[in-house]
Formats: structure tokens, sequence, C-alpha cells
């Protein structure tokens, strides 16, 4: 039996063979339905069926999603080739007749959750074992997710928690509900569910380990890889994010806190590590040029194992780093396709493979003509980034051998890893992270940074530097304030954490380093590293201490550059508490760029920080659409977006 869709390969993995597919192998081959029919959701095996259904309409949504996000954007710009829609999505013109704007495909998966949530018995057992729990509370959060997407790209929404069984139905709700009222509804069903179950029966369900979903047309041996429970959203983090949109901070942080605490006990701290480039041993000779006094010996924290392109393709799929992600079909006989890689320049579909001369990390065959590419801006920022390196000259304070610390300007090694130009053509740019055929929704450095955004706007601007600095791991008690000592000639200010900061995550809600929790964090081997250092280098580790990149320094220049910026009345008065937060939130924004560039978020990113910046600034009042109009300048919007109501889609 030809089996058309690369879910119903699963399912059927899945589920005994007795019969199992005859009610419902229907439901996953019809993808042009709006809606997936109703299976038999009383039944302890059947549903397994109704969660790929949804996940398929996930698939349908991918490259809606992943073209919003990223088009709408300042760090991805449309070229000459491009489409009208993606033109038109970039310079905020897009209206009724773009392909992808269309309210429908969110509405679709919200639906059919509607339709499990309220049809699944979740009464059903196996021995003493609940087998519907785990299923029930990712669907659920599948649910939050999409709204939260839908209310960023659309604004107001028509908010529907029952199933609805025609368009017709959906085009009879024509009131908006305010967005916050449907994100803090959501939040709370989520919460509600948290409350009621023990983490056994939160996490994502697990149906099998990886499986082979098919081989790229162009090479038999490239052979694609799923982890189904990959699929799905762990509920802390889809919690997390609401919690965060809403500007409940607090509770945001203590949801990353719990997703990362419980991961590491199940997957140890490979389960929470996150990788590095790895500066040592580049791939090509034009990746990134050291500085002649860059000491290798004494550069070792950044280890050659961490390498940055295993993120996003290792052995077939995403590695470990990566938490969730929507899977596209090998070919177009397999399921739902993806027009992602295409639009950057590559031909991930192709029938045979055409060599190129620069280095491509996913083997993924080039076209000539792509429509997409990094900004000027996006390359600016990249291009001059500084790199953190230990030299090999000796430190003249100390009488004990130890080395001077230096940075250089010569770019941020993710970009320089992903980006790639054609021979000595620099304005031709690949971009190599879309030619995966994976959407990375959640990512170990998502959690963290979401971590920092939200420790900050708590009021521990030091804490969410740490998370960019060193990361949360034991090694953290080294940069407390109460750790000075003179005798090490090291300035007092780099010991940059209150002891009030540093015990507020030894204890309470927040206990990453209690003496509970501190061996699920211990750093023995560089596991858990701050975000910066994923592409800066040294900015951490044994020589952080007086790394160049350190709190008062690049905090300092950041709040200098904002009160040129948009406050030039404020220059030469001393830095205030909210100048500190709104300055590391910049930095925390910067992070998302270098992180997550081209992996379709940097939309949603924007517009909530800019809202927070709107509800609290130390600058006045709309300060966040201010912001957001200033990055996306280069965009060259055809409407003022210091109206947040300019942000929006049209909803159709």
């Amino acid at each position: 039996m030809k089996l058309k869709n690369l879910f119903t390969a699963i399912a059927v993995a899945a589920l005994p063979l007795s019969g199992a597919l005859t009610s419902c192998s229907d439901m996953l081959e019809s993808d042009s339905s709006l809606f997936v029919s109703d299976p038999n959701l009383n039944q302890k095996s059947d549903s397994v069926f109704y969660a790929y259904g949804i996940m398929q309409a996930m698939q349908q949504l991918a490259d809606q999603y992943y073209f919003q996000n990223e088009m709408r954007g300042e760090i991805s710009v449309p070229t000459a080739k491009a489409t009208t829609h993606l033109k038109n999505l970039a310079n905020y013109s897009a209206g009724a007749e773009c392909k992808y704007d269309s309210v429908y495909l969110y509405y679709k998966v919200i639906n059919n959750c509607n339709t499990y949530l309220q049809k699944r018995d979740t009464t059903l057992m196996s021995g003493t074992t609940n087998v519907t729990i785990n299923e029930y509370v990712a669907i659920a959060a599948f649910r939050a997710w999409t709204y939260l997407q839908l209310t960023k790209q659309y604004g107001d929404v028509p908010y529907l928690t029952t199933p609805v069984l025609t368009v017709s139905e959906i085009n009879a709700k024509t009131e908006h509900t305010p967005y916050r009222t449907i994100l803090a509804d959501q939040a709370q069903y989520l919460q509600n569910l948290k409350n009621s179950y023990s983490y056994e029966f939160l996490r994502v369900p697990y149906y099998q380990a990886s499986i082979l979903i098919g081989h790229l047309n162009f090479s038999n041996s490239l052979t694609k890889v799923m982890s189904p429970s990959k699929c799905f959203f762990p509920i802390n983090i889809v919690l997390g994010d609401l919690y965060l949109e809403l500007g409940e901070y607090e509770k945001a942080a203590e949801c990353y806190h719990d997703y990362l605490l419980t991961a590491s006990k199940e997957g140890g701290i490979q389960a929470i590590r996150n990788n590095y480039c790895n500066m040592r041993y580049p791939h090509d000779a034009d990746y990134m040029e050291l500085p002649m006094n860059y000491y290798s010996a004494e550069n070792t924290d950044i280890r050659a194992i961490n390498q940055w392109d295993n993120i996003f393709y290792l052995g077939g799929e995403p590695g470990d780093e990566v938490i969730s992600y929507i899977p596209m079909a090998v070919n177009y006989t397999m399921g739902q396709t993806t027009d992602v890689p295409y639009a950057f320049g590559y031909d991930y579909y192709a029938s045979s493979y055409n060599q190129v001369s620069r280095y491509t990390i996913f083997r993924c065959p080039e076209h000539n003509e792509p429509q997409i590419q990094p900004s000027a801006d996006y390359m600016k920022m990249v291009k001059n980034a500084p790199f953190y390196y230990v030299t090999n000259e000796k430190d003249p304070l100390v009488l004990t051998t130890r080395y001077l610390t230096s940075s250089t300007n010569v770019g941020d090694g993710r970009a320089n890893m992903i980006v790639k130009g054609e021979g000595n053509d620099s304005t031709k740019l690949f971009v190599q992270k879309p030619s995966t055929g994976f959407f990375y929704i959640y990512r170990n450095s998502t959690v963290y940074l979401r971590l920092a955004e939200s420790l900050n706007r708590m009021g521990e601007p030091e804490l969410a530097f740490a998370v960019l600095k060193s990361g949360i791991n034991s090694e953290l008690k080294q940069y407390v304030d109460t750790a000075y000592v003179e005798d090490y000639k090291i300035p007092q200010e780099n010991y940059y954490i209150p002891k009030a900061s540093y015990d507020r995550i030894c204890t309470g809600k927040l206990d990453f380093l209690s003496s509970a929790n501190v061996s699920y964090f211990t750093n023995a081997n560089k596991e858990i590293v701050g975000i910066h250092q994923h592409g800066a280098g040294m900015v951490a580790g044994k020589d952080g201490l007086r790394s160049q990149y350190n709190y008062a320094t690049i905090v300092g220049a950041r709040i200098d550059k904002i009160r040129s910026q948009f406050a030039p009345e404020k220059i030469g008065e001393p830095y205030t508490k909210e100048e500190y937060i709104n300055a590391v939130e910049d930095l925390i924004c910067e992070e998302y760029a270098l992180e997550f560039a081209f992996e379709g978020t940097r939309f949603s990113d924007l517009v909530r920080i800019a809202r927070h910046k709107n509800l609290d600034s130390p600058y006045g009042g709309q300060f966040g659409s201010t912001w957001f109009a200033d990055i996306m300048k280069g965009n060259n919007p055809v409407k003022s977006l210091t109206d947040e109501n300019n942000w929006y889609l049209p909803f159709k």
C-alpha cells in the first residue's frame, strides 16, 4: 500500500496493524478540506489520527506563518526576482490579493483543536494509566500557540472555542475579541491543565522514536528523519509565551524555569544544552579570519564538539537543540511541500544535485534566482559584530601567567556560517538555514532568551544579561558582587550580579541553582553557555570576568546609543534602572536577530517587544511604536508604523 501522506505513515507505525487504518486514513489524506472530519474520539487509539490530522493542518499553515514573520521583519528583504506577494508583505502593502494572507489557515488548526478538545474522552484508561491526557494537553497547546500567532498578525480577531462545520459559520462570527482577552483566556485554560496534572501527564505525547520519512529526489543517500514527539509544543513553553505576551513576566519566567528543569531531570544536561559556533575549525577558508594574536590554547572553551550547523540538520533531522518543529514532505507524492527553500535559492525538490563551488552545509541544490536575501541592515550588524577572545599577551598586573582578552570586529560566527555569497559576488547572498525542509518552532535557545526577556522586565537586567554572557548555570556565582576579591586585580564592576538577584534564582519558583537543582545546571563541559557566545567567541567561561563583554561596558554603551537617537536631553545624566532594563531589552532583541535570523520569528519578536515598550518605557508613551518604526524603515513601508493599527494584515 502506497501511503500518500507522511503523517499517515507515522500514524500507521504508531498503532497496531489490525485494521487500524480503516476508519481514519481518508481523513488524513483530504488535504483540500477546510476542516478535518470527526473520527471516533472515544477510543483509546484512534485519536492519534486526529492529532496527526492537526499536524497536517500545521503543515498547510507553515509557509504562511513563515513568510508573514520573516518578510515583515527587518532582516530579510525581497530581491528583484521576488513575487509581488513577498514584496507587499515586506513594505506593509499586502491586501486581499496576498497569497500569504489567509486567516482560514489559522482557523483550520484552531477549529480542529476545538473539535478534539470538546469531544475527546479524557477518562480512558489502560490499566491504571490515563492514556489521553498527554495528547489532550498537547492539542490545547497547539490551539493556544495558533491563537498567539494569529493575533500577532491580525490583532483583535473572532474568538472561537467550540467547533464549527462550515466557512459560513466563521464568517457569521463578526465580533472581534481584543487580542489580550483571547490570550488571557488561553493562558488560563493551559494553567488549569498545568494545575490539574503532574508533569507525567503534561509532557508531550510519545508514539515512537525517530522514523524515516523518505529520501530527497536529488539523492537517494539523503534520507529525512523525524521524531513525532517534536511535532508537539511543550505546554510550559507555550504558556510562558502567552504570559510574556501579556506582560505577566514573573509567570512567564516560572514557566520557562519549569520547562528547563523538568527537561534536564528527564534528559540530563544534553536536554537543555545549546550548540554554538566552533571558531577553531571553520568549515571553509572564508568563514572567519581570526586575529593574529588569537591564542588557541587559551580559547578552548569554544569547543569543537558544538557546531552551529548541527542545530538545523544532523543525521536527517534537526539536532537535539531543537525542541519542536514542523516537518515538510520530502517530495510531492508524500504530502505537503514548502516554497520557503526555493525562495532563498534552494531547490529542495530538484531531481538532480547541482554541485556549487561554495560550501553548502545541508547539500541542497541551488538555483540562481533567490527571491529573498539578508537585508543591508542585517549584514551591517553581523559583519561588524565584535568577536571576543583570549590573546597571547600576558597580563602585566599579575605575577602568575594570565593572558589578556580582546575583541575585534570580524563578525558574528552564526551569520558567517549561514550566509554565503556567490564567489566574489557579495550582491547575491544565499541563506542556508531555510534549505532543510523543517520549520523550527522552539529551540533551547528560544527558551533561554525568552527567560532573559522575562527576567529583565521583572526588574532583573543583570540576570537577563547573564543569559547572554554565561548562561544560567553553576558558574554564575563567580559574577556575584560579594565574590569580589581585590587581590585578583579584576575591576569590582565586573562582579555585576547583585547578591539579592543571585538569591532569587536559588530559592522560590525560579530556583535554578538551589541545592536541590544546581546539579541539573552544572556546567563542567560548557553545555550551557551564554547565547551571545554562540557567535561572538569568548564572552564568558574561565576568562569571563575579564572579558570586554561585561555588563557595565555593554549596557552603558547601549544606553548612550539610545539616548543619542531618542532622548538627547538625557545625555550626561546618571543611568536609571528603567534605562538599564530598556537597554538590556534592546540587546536581547538584537540577540533574537543573531540567533533566529531566517527562522520565521522576527516580526513576532519585534511586535511583542514594541508592545512592552509602549506600556513601560523611560522615554515616554508609545516609545515602542517609534522604536518599531525606526527598525522597519529599511523596508520602505507604505504606511506609518508608528501607528500600531498599521502593523496588522487585512483580516480576510
